[in-house]
């Protein structure tokens, strides 16, 4: 795939003409071409550029696309790499807020009757304003005590993200390798992991005795560090190279996995988030992963059929 921008949402003529614009002062050509069509909600259209963007130029371009984006509330997005969805790889998820749209933390602390004190927390953790395992360790601590009864009843009320179904049916066929990498918990990420058919799960784990919750957990903390040491193991495991590789998440503590990942997905991530990670995506839910690799709606549609 040669360099591109791929457009995301209610496509206008004056966003065009903006982008266009723009690409002329950097004496950029594109080809246009729709790869949604009438029945689609959500318009996609990727611009193949003649030549890439220099490496002294990608900061200022991501920056100005980042802002047209929050300007039009159309996704731009550049890229300069390609991902071959036909060849097998490796492609590896958040859980909260990414396949679903929730924080099991904060879940669990509503049944603990202390949600919005927990939920201020993770929060901040997520926006990259404090860090993940210090808060980790303090949000859990106020768990202690609570039955394990509820779990059951929280993962019933969790809505899926949007897009999950037709994004792993895509990648389960061209059989790749699927793995969830959670800083949330096992007992959630394993009914995932069952449902949609992913091969591997990495999340924290709790620890439980005499049916209650106490406070702690059990091995090492999946914290951004071990999401990236994660991405980069079972991709020398698999035999997989790093250019078929995906990454999605929307906190700060994935975005050394974005950044590691070929593809790496930002989904309705955080401001901070979106400033650093390479490829923000706001106007659709996982297909979007299914537009950047290059695939048309028709295509997508064949394979859920």
């Amino acid at each position: 795939m040669s360099a591109s921008i791929t457009l995301l949402g209610a496509i206008n003529q004056s966003c065009i003409e903006q982008l266009e614009s723009w690409l002329t002062g950097f004496n950029k050509h594109v080809e246009r071409h729709y790869l949604t069509d009438s029945s689609d909600p959500v318009a996609v259209q990727r611009w193949i550029l003649n030549s890439p963007f220099s490496k002294n130029q990608e900061q200022m371009v991501r920056t100005q696309l980042l802002a047209f984006s929050n300007q039009t509330s159309i996704d731009h997005v550049y890229q300069n790499r390609s991902v071959d969805i036909s060849r097998p790889g490796l492609a590896v998820f958040d859980m909260d807020s990414t396949l679903i749209k929730a924080e099991v933390m904060d879940e669990l602390a509503v049944e603990a009757g202390i949600g919005e004190k927990i939920s201020a927390i993770t929060a901040s953790a997520m926006r990259g304003e404090i860090d993940f395992t210090e808060s980790f360790v303090q949000r859990l601590s106020l768990l202690e005590g609570l039955s394990c009864d509820v779990m059951d009843g929280v993962f019933d009320r969790i809505q899926y993200m949007d897009g999950i179904e037709k994004m792993m049916k895509v990648i389960n066929h061209f059989n790749w390798h699927t793995a969830i990498l959670s800083g949330g918990f096992t007992f959630f990420a394993d009914k995932i992991k069952h449902k949609y058919h992913f091969n591997e799960v990495h999340a924290n784990v709790l620890e439980i005795n005499d049916n209650q919750l106490t406070g702690k957990h059990l091995g090492p903390i999946v914290d951004a560090s071990r999401k990236k040491f994660l991405l980069e193991t079972i991709m020398r495991e698999q035999g997989f190279d790093q250019s078929q590789t995906i990454a999605c998440g929307d906190g700060a503590n994935d975005l050394l996995m974005l950044n590691t990942a070929n593809l790496g997905v930002a989904l309705h991530a955080k401001p901070l988030v979106r400033e650093q990670a390479p490829h923000p995506v706001n106007q659709l839910g996982l297909d979007c992963i299914l537009y950047l690799l290059g695939m048309t709606s028709s295509e997508i549609r064949q394979i859920n059929l």
